[in-house]
């Protein structure tokens, strides 16, 4: 941390990340705003803030969650947020179980929805900087049960499965053996418990995995 104002004061320097303009206005601004905490950087794509975190070297980085329709914050925070490096606080509108689960396992130090009070994200930014936590209790009670989220490889798979893409269609999209697809299909199967593909696609609906506003990939 900087140190700032009188003796003994420290700053916490927080980055922003998240590709919606608003947010990262609105949550600058409650940053600086507050006394101890500084705002020293911003990025408005996962790479963006790959290419910065180093430099800026932030005690704090407030990460969305999905950023482009991937769950790139997921990716920044797998690569940033163990062995030493910034705390991270996810931030998102997605309220689900899983990705609570995905966050915590990768090491984030909290999660807060983005229909929270801004003075509740800067209270959470304070926690996690001082070495706590900020997951809701509802949040740790949830992800206790959630299943496993899929590798992003998984994803781009479930993405055709939902879109109704027969596996003639996914080997050919991912550049796959129809066994190989075949092979995928049926460890998601074993693993999540469902019997058929409209019961995992249901499943990566529910659990936010696939964005049903999205279009299958090319």
């Amino acid at each position: 941390m900087d140190t700032a104002g009188g003796p003994g004061e420290a700053t916490v320097s927080v980055f922003l990340v998240d590709d919606h303009p608003s947010v990262l206005d609105g949550v600058g601004r409650a940053v600086d705003a507050a006394v101890g905490l500084r705002v020293v950087g911003a990025a408005r794509s996962a790479d963006e803030a790959a290419a910065t975190i180093d430099r800026t070297n932030p005690d704090v980085v407030v990460c969305d969650v999905q950023m482009g329709g991937e769950a790139e914050g997921l990716r920044l925070l797998e690569r940033f947020g163990k062995h030493g490096g910034p705390r991270f606080l996810m931030l998102s509108s997605f309220d689900y179980p899983t990705l609570y689960r995905a966050a915590h396992e990768r090491g984030a130090a909290g999660y807060v929805l983005k229909t929270a009070e801004l003075g509740t994200v800067v209270d959470a930014i304070r926690r996690v900087a001082a070495g706590g936590t900020a997951f809701p209790a509802s949040a740790l009670r949830a992800m206790r049960g959630a299943p496993r989220r899929p590798t992003d490889r998984e994803i781009e798979l479930l993405r055709l499965v939902a879109a109704g893409q027969t596996n003639d269609e996914i080997a050919e999209a991912l550049t796959l053996s129809l066994k190989t697809v075949e092979s995928h299909l049926r460890r998601l199967f074993n693993r999540y418990a469902v019997m058929n593909r409209t019961e995992l696609a249901v499943l990566a609906l529910r659990e936010g995995w696939v964005d049903p506003g999205l279009p299958a990939p090319d």
